[in-house]
C-alpha cells in the first residue's frame, strides 16, 4: 500500500512550460497526473493510487506565480480612484489625501495582525483566481519600525495560508521628508536587521520621476548585494532614465514595468539575462503605455508577467485578465503569455526548481480550466473557467456552481 500515489488526475490535457529555466513555449499532451506527498511523480501513465479524480478533458496548468504583488496593505483608495478617473493630476490628488502616502498613514496605525488579516483576504482572492505562488512586499512603512512590522506580516501570512509567499524589502518606495540622503543611511541599518532576520529574499527599489534618484538606487542595490540579498527594481515607469540598463549591470534579478525602456537598454538585459517583470494591468487601470513586450521578446529578453495588486494605481490581481491584456496590448502569443505567468515568473522568484511548470519532481501546483482551447484564457478572461485548484497535490480551492433556477 505504500507504493500507492496519493492522487491520479486522469483524461486531462496538460499545458505547461519545462525546465527550471525561462520559457517562451509550452509543451501540450493529453496524460494523467500521479501526485504522491505534494509532488508530481509520472504524467505519462495513472498510477495505482489511493484516490482518482476524472479530469473530464479540462486542461491542466501549473498554478500561476505572481511575480509582483504590493501585498500587505490595509485600507483602499477609492476616492483617489474617481478623482483620477475625472482628470485630476497627481498633484490634485495629493491635495485631497490621496497618493501613497495615504497608504503609509493607514499601514504605520496599523498592527501586525491587521496586516496579515488584509493579506490572508487577499491571499484568498489569488487563490481563488488560480495564483498558488507570490510575491509580496514592504513600502508602506517609510520608516523601520513599520517596514519591518510589513515584513513580519508576510513571514506570519506564510504560515497561514497554503501558497508559497516570497518577501521582498521595498523600503526605498517613496522619498520620505527627511529625504534621501538621510533616509539612506536609516535604509542601511534596517537592511542589516531584515538580513540578520532573515525577514526578505529581496530588495526592491522605485527609481524614476518622483521617486528616488539613480544615484540613491544604485548606492541601495549595491549595498544590498554586498549584503548577500538577490535585488530587482522598479525601473522606468513613469520616465526614461536608463535605470533598468544599470540595474542589470550590478546583477539584478529584473527590472519591472520598463513602459519608458530605451532601446539601447534591451541588449543589456538579454546580455544580463536579467528577466523583464511587466503589469499590464497597472497600464490599464492608470490609462497610460504599455510596455514593449514584443521589442523585449524579439531582442532575446525574457518576459515574466506580474499583477502589480496595490491599493492605489492597479487593483486587479486576475492572471486571466492580465493575460489577455498580453495578448492584447502586449502582443505576447498565448504561450509567451502563460508561460510568463508560470515558470518565468517562479524564475524571477528563485523558485523554478519547485513550481511554474508541471513536470515529475515539482510540487502538485495545479489548476484545472475547462476550456476548449488554450486561446480561450485571453479570449475569455474569467474566472469562471477556472474550477479546481491544487496546492501541493492537496485541492484547496473548487468552483462549485450552486446556482438553481
Amino acid at each position: 500500500m505504500t507504493n500507492l500515489a496519493d492522487l491520479n488526475i486522469f483524461n486531462v490535457k496538460i499545458a505547461t512550460p519545462a525546465g527550471k529555466t525561462p520559457s517562451r513555449s509550452l509543451k501540450v499532451f493529453e496524460g494523467a497526473i500521479s501526485i504522491k506527498d505534494g509532488k508530481i511523480i509520472s504524467l505519462t501513465q495513472a498510477l495505482p493510487a489511493r484516490y482518482e479524480m476524472d479530469g473530464k478533458g479540462m486542461f491542466a496548468l501549473p498554478g500561476f506565480v505572481d511575480a509582483h504583488t504590493h501585498i500587505p496593505f490595509v485600507g483602499q483608495r477609492s476616492k483617489e480612484f474617481i478623482l483620477r478617473a475625472e482628470g485630476k493630476s497627481y498633484e490634485e490628488l495629493l491635495k485631497n489625501g490621496g497618493g501613497i502616502y495615504s497608504t503609509v498613514n493607514l499601514v504605520r496605525k496599523a498592527s501586525v495582525e491587521d496586516l496579515v488579516q488584509s493579506a490572508q483576504k487577499h491571499a484568498r482572492w489569488l487563490l481563488k483566481a488560480g495564483v498558488t505562488t507570490f510575491e509580496c512586499k514592504s513600502g508602506y512603512g517609510l520608516n523601520k519600525k513599520d517596514e519591518i512590522k510589513q515584513l513580519k506580516a508576510i513571514k506570519e501570512l506564510s504560515s497561514k495560508i497554503p501558497q508559497n509567499v516570497v518577501a521582498t524589502f521595498l523600503g526605498a518606495h517613496a522619498v520620505p521628508p527627511q529625504g534621501e540622503k538621510a533616509y539612506l543611511l536609516e535604509l542601511k541599518e534596517t537592511l542589516k536587521f531584515v538580513k540578520e532576520e532573515e525577514l526578505a529574499e529581496f530588495v526592491d527599489v522605485f527609481c524614476d520621476e518622483g521617486a528616488f534618484s539613480i544615484e540613491f538606487s544604485y548606492e541601495l542595490l549595491r549595498y544590498s548585494k554586498e549584503l548577500g540579498f538577490k535585488v530587482r527594481a522598479h525601473a522606468e515607469e513613469l520616465s526614461g532614465n536608463g535605470f533598468a540598463a544599470m540595474a542589470s549591470q550590478i546583477g539584478a534579478v529584473s527590472v519591472d514595468h520598463l513602459l519608458k525602456i530605451k532601446e539601447n537598454e534591451i541588449p543589456v538585459l538579454a546580455a544580463n539575462k536579467t528577466m523583464a517583470v511587466l503589469m499590464p494591468a497597472t497600464s490599464f487601470f492608470l490609462k497610460t503605455d504599455y510596455a514593449p513586450a514584443r521589442k523585449l521578446l524579439d531582442n532575446g529578453v525574457y518576459v515574466a508577467l506580474g499583477s502589480d495588486f496595490n491599493p492605489g494605481s492597479n487593483t486587479f490581481y486576475s492572471p486571466f485578465f492580465i493575460i489577455h491584456l498580453a495578448v492584447n496590448h502586449l502582443k505576447m502569443s498565448v504561450e509567451e503569455a502563460i508561460s510568463a505567468y508560470t515558470l518565468n515568473s517562479a524564475y524571477v522568484l528563485g523558485m523554478s526548481d519547485k513550481v511554474g511548470s508541471i513536470e515529475v519532481g515539482k510540487q502538485a501546483d495545479i489548476i484545472l480550466l475547462d476550456i476548449p482551447s488554450l486561446d480561450h484564457i485571453p479570449y475569455l478572461p474569467t474566472e469562471e473557467t477556472l474550477k479546481i485548484v491544487f496546492k501541493n497535490g492537496r485541492k484547496v480551492f473548487e468552483n462549485k456552481d450552486n446556482i438553481s433556477w
